[in-house]
């Protein structure tokens, strides 16, 4: 499994858990110091990503926030 972690300059902590398998995430868990309201939605986020090839992951991210109606404090769509 790999990690990987952002700091939002000025903001909060992103942190990424995921497992690749053959280009194609499995696992994917989105924690941090960050605010998201709807809770729920980093689960529908995790979900979203979980199952697409990685080379897809920035148009995947983009399209999910685009999407919703999700607040975020402490960090933009563009940093995850």
């Amino acid at each position: 499994m790999g990690r990987a972690e952002y700091k939002v300059p000025g903001g909060k902590l992103l942190a990424a858990e995921t497992e690749i398998e053959d280009g194609v995430l499995v696992k994917v868990k989105v924690t941090g110091d960050f605010f998201m309201h709807p809770e729920t939605a980093i689960e529908d986020l995790e979900a979203v990503l979980t199952g697409i090839m990685v080379d897809d992951l920035e148009a995947e991210v983009i399209r999910f926030f685009e999407g919703r109606e999700v607040t975020l404090y402490g960090s933009s769509p563009e940093d995850f």
